[in-house]
């Protein structure tokens, strides 16, 4: 059966242009216009005939690009016959004459494929909403191995503005694994053959998931990892294995961690303890393929499992190589993870300037939450020990995350100016940041309560402000019904009302938020608001070390 993408090409019969193939002295002078090339391929009457050789000669090329380079010299000329554009075709033929040390042509094919990379980065940035435009999936290919990064998984997708996107996972040397978007809507009225047509509806062929079955069944993982997820979403989940298992035999990272989902779910759902180890092992599995292709996200996310003991107590020391395989490859939330673990010393010696190293190095990496996270720890630790010093610049990372309405890092600027860490005390600094925290924010339930109970609680001299406290809690408590029936905003709402010395109404609200604290099994809390209470009950307010 003909295979569209995967298939092997059995043979050189190559595809004949229209027009004699000109020698390498001609390319060079000639002008290489990359979007005329393109625009005229596609308006070809033999498009869907010429699409389908080139992606055929692409695949067989990059097959052959480390282990027999000699080959390339045909193949790489049958592509650029085709395609002139080709990434594939002038990348071939560059390590061709780079095998054969002709060097002119070499720089030749170098600065094609350069010229027409510069053309893809114009078309776009190769994120989402702006993928980059290419004629082919191969050429996506080749664009990542030409900047040094390794394929190791694909899936299509469609938007809004692009029916058919082509996304690329790709491992750079010594990083984590890294999206690229690509643009293949173009491809659409080509990729379905008459053969194809006799089975497809006249009115769904140039539907973008009509032509991802079509693939899907000619043995393209990205379409059978798009059917996968797409299954999977639905929870159609033994449809779902089908396919991604399929789609993991040639190294897609993406069936994989998909596989691993499903399986714990499965797990989840079943009732049996056999089933449930059974389909434990299958997620440990795809988990363990996912960590050898680089993906970060798994190392994190079976670090997590091996520290809760999922595994058993023997492997939960594994989990420390992981997270700092991924630390290492700029995984931020393992950074953060390992500086807790250090912090506190579960699993290893307790060592805070070792956590302070992992904190910095993933506040570097520029992620809010380890920024965040920093900032909390430095608060936290200082309150217990004034010595603690940092050298980290914490407050220009929080000040970057401010300028981009980052309401929680507000919060923290006011954190760090009201106990004089890394900058001078100043209460009058420390309020401002609240109150643009709550101007950004002012329907983010954990934005004002945090807010509040500091400006209620807080043991820092002159820093209170009960009355712009309570008032900020009266609102969002009136107007949120999720927020009224949480036990801790209505513990601080309580709070605001001792503050303005109504023990009465604080009293009520306290027993308020401690049956629903039953109501809701949250017996983490339970202690807390007990004492609260009997604060109340003896007409005492709340103060306490905060922030």
């Amino acid at each position: 059966m003909q295979q569209l993408l995967i298939g092997v090409l059995a043979g050189f019969l190559l595809y004949v242009p229209s027009q004699p193939a000109l020698s390498d002295d001609q390319k060079s002078s000639t002008p290489f216009d990359t979007q005329a090339i393109k625009a005229a391929f596609v308006a070809g009457s033999d498009y869907a005939k010429a699409l389908s050789r080139l992606i055929e000669l692409e695949q067989q090329a990059l097959s052959l690009i480390e282990d027999e380079p000699l080959k390339l010299g045909s193949i790489g000329a049958a592509i650029l016959g085709i395609y002139p554009a080709s990434q594939t075709g002038h990348y071939a033929m560059q390590k061709y004459y780079a095998y054969v040390q002709a060097d002119d042509s070499v720089e030749l094919h170098t600065d094609r494929l350069d010229t027409i990379q510069q053309a893809m980065r114009i078309s776009g940035d190769g994120n989402p909403d702006t993928p980059y435009s290419v004629m082919t999936m191969y050429d996506a290919h080749t664009y990542a191995r030409s900047i040094n990064n390794t394929p190791v998984g694909s899936i299509y997708q469609t938007t809004q503005h692009h029916p058919l996107v082509f996304l690329l996972i790709t491992r750079p040397e010594k990083a984590g694994l890294r999206q690229v978007f690509f643009d293949l809507s173009h491809t659409l009225p080509g990729l379905i053959h008459q053969g194809d047509k006799d089975n497809i509806p006249p009115d769904k062929r140039m539907l973008p998931w009509a032509v991802i079955r079509v693939l899907a069944a000619k043995m393209d993982t990205a379409a059978q990892a798009a059917i996968g997820a797409y299954l999977s979403n639905s929870e159609k989940f033994d449809n779902a294995i089908g396919w991604l298992k399929v789609a993991s035999r040639t190294g897609n990272i993406l069936a994989n961690k998909l596989l691993a989902r499903i399986y714990w779910r499965q797990a989840e759902q079943a009732e049996s303890s056999d089933a449930q180890a059974e389909y434990r092992e299958l997620s440990l599995e795809n988990y363990l393929h996912a960590v050898a292709l680089g993906s970060t996200n798994s190392m994190y996310t079976l670090a997590g499992l091996y520290l809760s003991d999922v595994y058993g107590k023997e492997n939960r020391q594994a989990a420390i190589p992981l997270l700092k395989q991924a630390g290492d490859l700029g995984h931020p939330a393992s950074l953060v993870l390992l500086a807790r673990i250090y912090n506190v010393g579960e699993h290893v010696e307790a060592n805070r300037a070792q956590a302070i190293e992992y904190f910095e190095k993933a506040a570097v990496l520029d992620s809010p939450h380890a920024i965040i996270s920093y900032a909390r720890f430095l608060i936290f630790e200082t309150a217990k020990d004034a010595s603690l010093t940092t050298e980290g610049p914490i407050h220009e990372w929080l000040l970057k995350l401010a300028d981009a309405d980052n309401a929680e890092a507000m919060i923290m600027l006011g954190n760090l100016h009201a106990r004089g860490i890394g900058a001078a005390q100043s209460n009058r600094k420390a309020r401002r940041w609240y109150r643009k925290a709550v101007k950004i924010e002012p329907d983010d339930a954990d934005t004002v309560n945090e807010v509040v109970w500091t400006l209620t609680v807080t043991d820092i001299p002159g820093l209170k402000r009960t009355k712009y406290a309570h008032r900020l809690m009266e609102q969002l408590m009136t107007r949120n019904q999720t927020a009224s029936v949480h036990p801790e905003y209505l513990d601080t709402w309580a709070a605001t009302y001792a503050a303005r010395g109504n023990f009465e109404r604080a009293i009520e609200l306290q027993n308020r938020a401690i049956a629903m604290a039953g109501k809701q099994n949250r017996l983490d809390v339970m202690n807390i608001l007990e004492d609260h209470l009997d604060h109340f009950k003896a007409e005492q307010v709340i103060t306490e070390s905060a922030p």
